[in-house]
């Protein structure tokens, strides 16, 4: 298994990062990146702490101990000691300020994993390739390295009017060779991408797509021709008054890919458009189960902040304070039954992978993201003028201040200081650049709102022939409806849902 240690070595490898208006040098001692170096090699080191090792790690049939990274869980026991494994990791570093860590970005490779044969199969003009087996040796490489990947699949946001002419700057295949496929091109979403060591390529479906613009494989983030270029850091490293924002930015990142050579075995799948507009969401089904898991870990966070700050401000006894912190309860208590609910119906799919069912999975995501802007709102609302005006550290340490500030933030438990420092947070998770960028991407990561509608929509089980319909028709006395319910392919449904969730369910 890695250690913090060698991940920070690996990043010595010649790769060429922007951040801003900056190409950084020194991704572990610059202070735009540093802070976020320091958290993943945290990350990595909590596998090799005797404290947490029956969380973080498991021991594989040939004996050797692995991150659950790479833990492929086949029963629903095993998928709750995966859900574990999030839950430690988002407590013990960054309190779920960080969505891409290894643990997120990796889960990803887990369909891929499942069921290889599609991808090869699908594939057009590359009849005799073994892309499965690309699959399986990367998988196995990932494993064995404990490599960190991060994945690429949103193409740039060019005209996209009805009559829009300019041509696409997305990565495309420009020639091919015995040797790989040549790609020019912009991958504008990966984040995390500056840190990791090998980039996912992959694409959604939009209408226009060019056989040529699907690709997914894999390539490591050195690879020369390979540019990151990511947004201006929102990083404080004013640690004392910006806790949180001090513990490093993520960095959302774009790659700039020009003329790289994707070697053959680093190759998927490519030129299928129809695979394209089907398969990639199910890519993600596991990362959306890690997105659930850290929604109901935020809202549990959230409710602790709102009762501890009413308990200092001594608010937590009126009735009305009661009612709304109640919202919070119920606001976690959703989330985690959604979690619960998602492997209580999971089910086998056929490369025996215990998968939770996806339709709840994106009911529970779809909740957080309608009810999340109101619950921080009522939060900032419960705190007052505390959540924005505090003594800073300075201030606080001042002693001429100090005697005028301290009664300001005196409440009627703890003291001031642990005030000050609820605050703190606070202020950092709602009201900095820091935490509302995270607000901005929790709308938009792995598919916004109306997009999990639309493509909760595009499950197959989802038809007016479904069972649920039936029932209805059953009881108006209506027959069936001649209705096309089968329009999707087997290597698509295989993964997707058993036909009777319920009788598949152990």
């Amino acid at each position: 298994m890695r250690t913090g240690a060698e991940f920070i070595a690996s990043l010595d490898d010649g790769r060429r990062v922007w951040v801003g208006d900056e190409l950084i040098e020194d991704l572990a001692s610059h202070p735009k990146t540093k802070g976020y170096v320091e958290a993943i090699a945290k990350f990595y080191d909590l596998h090799h702490d005797p404290e947490f090792q029956d969380r973080t790690t498991f021991v594989d049939e040939a004996g050797v101990r692995r991150s659950m990274d790479w833990f492929i869980p086949s029963t629903k026991e095993e998928l709750r000691r995966r859900r574990t494994y999030y839950e430690t990791m988002m407590r013990e570093v960054g309190g779920t300020s960080f969505s891409r860590m290894p643990d997120s970005s990796n889960a990803v490779l887990l369909t891929y994993i499942d069921d290889p044969e599609p991808w090869e199969t699908q594939s057009i003009g590359t009849e005799g390739r073994p892309l499965a087996q690309n699959i399986r040796d990367k998988w196995a490489f990932f494993a064995d390295e404990d490599i960190y990947t991060s994945a690429m699949f949103i193409d740039p946001q060019t005209d996209r009017s009805e009559h829009g002419s300019a041509a696409s700057p997305a990565l495309t295949i420009v020639d091919e060779n015995d040797e790989g496929i040549l790609v020019r091109g912009v991958k504008p979403v990966g984040t995390s991408a500056a840190f990791a060591q090998w980039l996912h390529l992959g694409v959604f479906f939009r209408p226009g797509l060019p056989p040529d613009q699907v690709i997914f494989g894999v390539i490591p983030t050195n690879t020369p021709g390979v540019t990151i270029v990511a947004r201006e850091a929102y990083v404080n490293d004013d640690a004392a008054n910006h806790p949180l924002a001090a513990m490093g930015d993520e960095l959302d990142c774009a790659a700039i890919i020009e003329d790289v050579l994707i070697p053959w075995d680093c190759v998927f799948h490519v030129r299928n458009v129809e695979h394209a507009v089907l398969y990639p969401i199910r890519v993600f089904d596991w990362h959306q189960y890690y997105i659930l898991v850290r929604a109901a870990v935020r809202a549990e966070l959230m409710l602790g902040l709102a009762m501890a700050m009413a308990d200092s401000l001594g608010t937590f006894q009126i009735p009305e304070v009661k009612v709304r912190l109640a919202k919070f309860i119920e606001f976690h208590s959703i989330l985690r039954a959604s979690v619960v609910a998602s492997e209580e119906f999971g089910f086998i799919t056929p490369g025996g992978q215990f998968k939770p069912d996806p339709q709840t999975v994106d009911t529970g995501r779809a909740y957080y993201l309608e009810h999340y802007p109101a619950m921080i709102q009522e939060l900032l609302d419960l705190c007052g003028r505390v959540a924005l005006m505090y003594p800073s550290e300075g201030q606080w340490h001042d002693e001429k201040l100090r005697k005028w500030m301290e009664p300001t933030v005196t409440g009627a438990h703890g003291n001031g200081y642990d005030r000050i420092k609820m605050a703190r947070v606070i202020h950092d998770l709602f009201l900095t650049e820091w935490g509302t960028r995270q607000q901005m991407f929790d709308n938009f990561q792995a598919t916004p709102l109306r997009m999990i509608r639309f493509l909760n929509m595009m499950r197959w089980y989802q038809t007016p022939a479904g069972e649920a319909v039936d029932f209805a028709r059953q009881l108006c006395g209506i027959e069936a409806a001649d209705t096309e319910t089968d329009a999707q392919p087997d290597y698509i449904k295989r993964i997707d849902r058993p036909a009777n969730l319920a009788s598949a369910t152990p």
